[in-house]
């Protein structure tokens, strides 16, 4: 566990930085670490009853090693997925709610409205002004909209007003 939180640590203290820093940090810092982690984890997997929690604990660890290192050869990416299980946590709460659409097309479209609505919120938005703003631009367009007229309505382009944004893009 000790390993683990100097880890998060090494994430917390290069958070703001750009991706390739964070590459660069990642290797000086954090390869060393997950390297002796699974050196640790290599010596102990013959000596550990395979049946008891710490051995499913260390069989399952050790089987996913080639994923949980992947972090460490992209910026880009995080240390863990806790942001997509967050963002996902209100998608399945509305699941329940979806049981009492009274058609299988009613809940498809709230399915998407909430997809729309949350992907807003990722990128910083304010979702009911993004929502009402993209439904008006969408109506002025007419039937048959130019792609570059609706790239221009995404979440994440630079041409949304400002007034939409709630923070940073996450």
């Amino acid at each position: 566990m000790t390993r683990i939180g100097i880890l998060y640590k090494v994430e917390e203290l290069i958070k703001d930085k750009t991706p390739e820093e964070r590459y660069q940090e990642r290797q000086k810092q954090s390869r060393p670490v997950v390297d002796a982690l699974f050196e640790w984890l290599h010596s102990m997997e013959d000596s550990v009853d395979r049946s008891s929690l710490i051995g499913d604990a260390i069989l399952y660890t050790l089987n996913q090693e080639t994923y949980l290192r992947r972090y460490l050869d992209d910026g880009h990416l995080s240390i863990d997925n806790n942001s997509a299980e967050r963002a996902i946590r209100n998608f399945a709460v509305g699941r329940r709610n979806w049981l009492f659409a009274k058609s299988i097309r009613g809940a498809d479209a709230s399915a998407i409205v909430y997809s729309i609505a949350e992907t807003a919120l990722l990128n910083g938005l304010k979702p009911y002004v993004y929502l009402s703003y993209v439904l008006d631009e969408l109506r002025k367009m007419g039937p048959f909209p130019k792609p570059d007229d609706l790239n221009r309505l995404l979440p994440w382009s630079n041409e949304l007003p400002e007034g939409f944004r709630t923070k940073e893009k996450k």
